[in-house]
């Protein structure tokens, strides 16, 4: 059980320094290619964080043979639009209505 709970805190830490070298990273290829900062965060940074969820399953697809491959790849097909619907969804309308309410009180 603490082993889980350490092996979760680690995890969350290296997303979190996995996500700055990727901030950072992006910031310094845009600067590189001289491009503007919107293009680098509405295109460079969209296809740096949508390459994993289109690559998952090709290479489950290609590399695995039999069923594993294919659970995997349906898996990850189906599970980001799922995971966008059950999380995403109601967080931005959540923040609507909180937006709403301190417009009201403001």
């Amino acid at each position: 059980m603490i082993l889980d709970f350490v092996l979760l805190v680690v995890g969350i830490l290296f997303v979190l320094a996995a996500a700055e070298l990727f901030t950072n990273g992006i910031e310094a290829l845009g600067h590189r290619l001289n491009v503007s900062k919107n293009f680098t965060g509405s295109v460079l940074a969209a296809v740096g964080t949508a390459l994993p969820e289109t690559l998952i399953p090709i290479i489950a697809i290609v590399f695995f043979t039999g069923n594993k491959g294919h659970d995997i790849g349906v898996g990850a097909i189906l599970g980001a639009p799922f995971m966008l619907a059950t999380v995403a969804f109601p967080l931005i309308g959540l923040t609507l209505i909180i937006a709403h309410l301190m417009k009201k009180r403001g």
